[in-house]
């Protein structure tokens, strides 16, 4: 006799990792998705789709070592090393340097799709879902803040109102950085990293930088607020990396206030993310009660040099699951509660009145089954629907469930 395996029904047949979205989440996910690239669009970008899969050494041009071994991977029947994308702006500059190479620039474009890890950080799921736009061919304050304020727009539209921006600079830190000896700069930079004041503090003894620049780096966690704090900063550094960088955060921060996006805005020098990726403002959208940024971005003008295209670049990725998790209260764009259309024998009566009514824009249902007036009320009430509507040979009978 053969032993019953009971089996937990949700997690069946499904990998750890991934979930199911159920229908109303996944109807609300579409909603976001749809919204997102509305929002996108009014801004000039245009889609772009991209293979949920590239050659590894397309995704190694662009992605720093740690992210890189998150990854799926697999072996192609010609032997090449292949990948499930971990991110899409990596796909899209690759785009960008072959297909649209002759495009004329500046090359605004925009992306939505799911990305893959094979061995997540701790908390994160194996599938995840993004909405980005990129733009390529501009450089400066302007698309910097076009970029901040897309972000800020497209959040709004999507129903998520209680949101922070950080914006920061990597040249600010990395004209710092500049005068430190490797060994030296990895150590300050894990201390930054992880918020320890102590270890910071044991790790300037060992430079030559002076004191003043030593006070900045240790007060980094707290170089944060509004436009005055440039000017706090600009006192004690002394180099022109930092002083560049300064100088367009500025204006940056100018140009978001024109955008109507200033009060959701932090200056944060001591914003400190993908020192070796980033060549100019990064920022990251953070919200209460999410732990992670629902966006992040920046400008990136050594990427597409990667694939022999010098351009400069900036951009935005939205994690589409956070997002939903503020904005699933918020009804983006209703669906209609369906009209449900029965029969009293023959289903080509329902068929067609349900065509009819698809036809104005209404969503119908056609009920398989035979049914007199309280079955099909029944029926109704059962799913939803706040009317129906029953067909026969001698004419249709409105229902009010």
């Amino acid at each position: 006799m053969k032993a019953t395996v009971k089996q937990d029904p949700a997690a069946t047949g499904r990998p750890p990792g991934f979930v199911d979205l159920l229908p109303g989440q996944a109807g609300r996910r579409r909603d976001l998705e749809q919204t997102m690239l509305a929002r996108f669009e009014a801004w000039g970008y245009r889609l772009i789709e991209t293979p949920a899969v590239e050659l590894l050494s397309t995704v190694e041009t662009g992605m720093q070592p740690a992210a890189l071994q998150r990854l799926f991977k697999m072996a192609d029947t010609d032997g090449r090393m292949l990948a499930m994308v971990g991110e899409r702006t990596v796909p899209v500059a690759r785009a960008v340097a072959g297909q649209l190479r002759q495009a004329p620039l500046p090359l605004r474009l925009c992306y939505l799709g799911p990305t893959f890890e094979g061995h997540p950080a701790a908390g994160r799921a194996r599938q995840g879902f993004q909405a980005g736009a990129e733009l390529v061919g501009a450089a400066g304050p302007v698309a910097d803040a076009e970029v901040v304020a897309l972000a800020v727009d497209t959040l709004t539209r999507c129903g998520v109102t209680d949101f922070q921006v950080e914006v920061g600079h990597v040249g600010f830190f990395g004209g710092i950085m500049g005068r430190l000896e490797e060994d030296q700069r990895e150590l300050v930079l894990d201390a930054l990293a992880g918020r320890d004041l102590v270890e910071l503090e044991a790790a300037l003894a060992q430079t030559d930088l002076r004191a003043a620049e030593q006070e900045l780096l240790l007060r980094f966690p707290a170089l944060r607020g509004d436009a005055s704090i440039l000017e706090a900063a600009g006192s004690l550094v002394d180099n022109p990396e930092s002083a560049a960088a300064i100088a367009e955060l500025g204006e940056v921060h100018r140009l978001l206030e024109a955008h109507g996006a200033g009060g959701r805005v932090n200056l944060d020098l001591g914003a400190v993310r993908d020192f070796d990726y980033y060549s100019g403002v990064i920022f990251e959208v953070f919200a209460p009660g999410i732990g992670s940024p629902l966006a992040a971005g920046g400008r990136y003008d050594g990427l597409l040099e990667r694939f022999g295209y010098p351009q400069p670049a900036t951009g935005v990725v939205m994690f589409l699951e956070r997002v939903q998790a503020l904005a699933s209260g918020v009804s983006l764009e209703p669906q209609q509660a369906p009209v449900l259309v029965g029969h009293r024998g023959d289903p080509a009566d329902a068929i067609r009145a349900a065509a009819e009514l698809r036809r104005d824009g209404i969503v119908a249902v056609v009920e398989a089954v035979a049914a007199e007036e309280a079955g099909l009320r029944a029926r109704a009430i059962e799913q939803g629907s706040r009317r129906a509507l029953l067909c026969g040979p001698d004419g249709r009978t409105e229902i009010t469930p």
